[in-house]
Parts: C-alpha cells; sequence; structure tokens
C-alpha cells in the first residue's frame, strides 16, 4: 500500500528520526518513493523540517542548509559505492532523480544529528568561519547536480571532485577548484568572475554554460562552450585564447599545446542529461568514457588501440553487458566480463 502523502508519510518520517520505525513501515516507506515520489519534494521536505528546528530555536541559515544538502549527496554516493553492486554492471545505472529519491531516506537521520549538533556545541559555525570550504564529490558510476551559494548550477560526472569556498558570495571573485569533469551553469555576476581551477589551468567565465574535463588519468584538459564566453588562463595568470559557444578547446597536459575546434557540444555535455553520445568516436575513448560510466576496467587488445575503429551509438538505459553486446555486432571484436574487469580482443 502506498502511503499517504500528508499525513502517513510525514508520520514515517517522524518515526525514522526516532528510530522507531518497523520492518512494515520500512516497507510502506519504501513502497512511497518508488511509485508516488516527485522530484520537488526534496526541497519541500528540507523545508518542513528546518521549519521543525525553528520551533526549537536553532537559526537555521541558507547556508547551512547547502551544507546539509552538499552532506546528503555525499552520503549517497558514498553508500552507493560503498555497498557491493557489482550486478549493477548488467542492470539500467542509477538515474539522476533516484540520486534526489535516496536524499528524502538521508534527511532525517541527518537532520536528527544536526539538532543534536546544535544543542551540544557551535561547531558547526566555526567549520563555516571563512576561508572554510566545501567538498563534493560523484563517485565512480555516479553522476550528481548541486547549486552553489552564488546560484550558480554544477553537474559532475563519474569520480570528479569540486571544491568551493562556503563564503563565496562575500568574494571579490568566485573561485572552484575541480577534477574529473564538470558542467557548470554560471549565474551571471560581472562585478565577481567565476573560475574554474584545474591543475593545468583555469577557466574563467562571468555568465555560461561549458563543460571542463580534467581527469588525473587523462592526457588532456578541455572546456566545451554551450553559451556565453570564457577564456583559458594558464598557471602564470596570462590568458591564453578566449572560446565561443560550439568550441572545444583541448589542451595536452604535457607541452601544453593547444587546439580549438567547432563541435556539437552535445557529444562533450550530454553526460549531465544522463546519456553518452558516440559520433565516429574511436575505440579508446569510447572505452574510456565507458570505464567510468559503469565504474569497471576494460582491458584493451592493443592491437585495437590504433586499429581505426570507430563507433557511432547514443547510450541512455542500457547496461554494460547490452552496450559490449552491440559493439561486437558492429566491429570485429569479443568481450568477456570478469566481476569488474572487461576484456576486449579482437574477434578471429
Amino acid at each position: 500500500m502506498v502511503p499517504n502523502h500528508e499525513i502517513d508519510y510525514k508520520y514515517l518520517l517522524d518515526r525514522m528520526l526516532s528510530d522507531k520505525l518497523s520492518k512494515a513501515e520500512k516497507d510502506e516507506l519504501q513502497e512511497y518513493i518508488q511509485h508516488s515520489y516527485k522530484d520537488d519534494e526534496l526541497d519541500l521536505l528540507m523545508s518542513n523540517h528546518w521549519m521543525g528546528l525553528e520551533d526549537k530555536q536553532i537559526a537555521v541559515s541558507e547556508l547551512q542548509i547547502l551544507v546539509l544538502k552538499n552532506k546528503i549527496l555525499s552520503q549517497i554516493n558514498q553508500r552507493l559505492s560503498s555497498s557491493k553492486k557489482e550486478h549493477q554492471l548488467f542492470q539500467p545505472r542509477w538515474k539522476y532523480y533516484l540520486i534526489r529519491v535516496a536524499a528524502v531516506l538521508f534527511i532525517p537521520l541527518l537532520l536528527g544529528s544536526l539538532v543534536v549538533y546544535y544543542q551540544m556545541d557551535k561547531r558547526l559555525d566555526q567549520m563555516m568561519a571563512s576561508p572554510a570550504s566545501q567538498r563534493v564529490e560523484a563517485n565512480p558510476g555516479s553522476r550528481i547536480h548541486f547549486t552553489l551559494p552564488d546560484q550558480t548550477e554544477v553537474w559532475l560526472n563519474s569520480g570528479s571532485t569540486l571544491e568551493f569556498p562556503l563564503a563565496m558570495n562575500e568574494m571579490d571573485s568566485r573561485k572552484v577548484k575541480l577534477s574529473g569533469q564538470g558542467y557548470f551553469k554560471v549565474a551571471h555576476d560581472k562585478e565577481h568572475p567565476f573560475y574554474v581551477e584545474t591543475d593545468r589551468l583555469t577557466v574563467k567565465a562571468l555568465g555560461t554554460s561549458f563543460d571542463v574535463s580534467n581527469y588525473s588519468n587523462g592526457n588532456q584538459v578541455t572546456s566545451t562552450l554551450e553559451e556565453g564566453s570564457v577564456a583559458l588562463i594558464d598557471l602564470k595568470g596570462n590568458e591564453i585564447t578566449r572560446i565561443h559557444p560550439g568550441q572545444k578547446a583541448i589542451i595536452d597536459k604535457v607541452d601544453m599545446r593547444m587546439v580549438v575546434k567547432d563541435v556539437d557540444t552535445k557529444l562533450t555535455t550530454s553526460w549531465k542529461d544522463g546519456k553518452l553520445i558516440f559520433r565516429n568516436t574511436s575505440l579508446p575513448d569510447v572505452t574510456a568514457q565507458l570505464e567510468r560510466w559503469f565504474n569497471c576496467k576494460i582491458h584493451l587488445d592493443t592491437r585495437l588501440v590504433n586499429s581505426g575503429l570507430k563507433y557511432t551509438a547514443t547510450i541512455q538505459d542500457e547496461t554494460l553487458g547490452e552496450v559490449l553486446k552491440m559493439i561486437e555486432i558492429s566491429t570485429k571484436i569479443k568481450t568477456k566480463i570478469e566481476k569488474r574487469e572487461v576484456y576486449i580482443n579482437y574477434r578471429n
């Protein structure tokens, strides 16, 4: 039975807060989440519980709400990554909305802990004193979406991290540090430029939408622009180029040589919408993206690295097994899966 949203659902959450949820009630709560959950309920639920904290005379700022939301996302990702999920190589991957659904289960626990936290000491205030920062991580195989204090929207791809100052609204410039891949929809503020720092260069924007990719195990840093204008700045602070909508800058990490070319931006940014799009993409590039997408290790036969094999497809709900089968059909290869290891070889 699906519980009534206005009465039973709140009752079940209160039961969870007091650690009195029975197995039957837990099943009822899970049934509700699976069949009746709406995407905007995370924010509504947050608001309701913050109102409950106000009844206890606990002051809660908007910044503290943001911190809690990021803690929710982090805990969800930790739970997902720590569980044994080998079977997920053959199951449709988590959707963005499932992350938000899972967040509902974590809110009462986090809020309950936060009440005690506030009542016992003021360490949260100390934690949030400038220049403290927040670190958000998308664990391997997951992708997350959140909003920074300045209202900039961020999407983090699998295996990526972003660090940002909690008091960024009070600073002369807005600076974040990225490892991995992120998509940014920057809130316009010409008086306070937005900077995405990587270990090789910095991307500067005012109000724009763009992608930055800088995985530690990769050989390149790339930036793809969908809207607005961004400048690329080297480690010495010198502007090396500006790119315009529909362009992608590719920088070699070793010699810092750069190429700027016109591209179909969806090929680079579709991951944030839960898709991988390949258009005449080399097999090594395909396997590199599949490794991050499905959180697995792919061993590619050395003869295939420079084989010139290309692949065209759009991946959305397919499992890894289904994707590999499609590759086998369209190319002369054979694949083998052993736990989280994938072996791709020439087919005799």
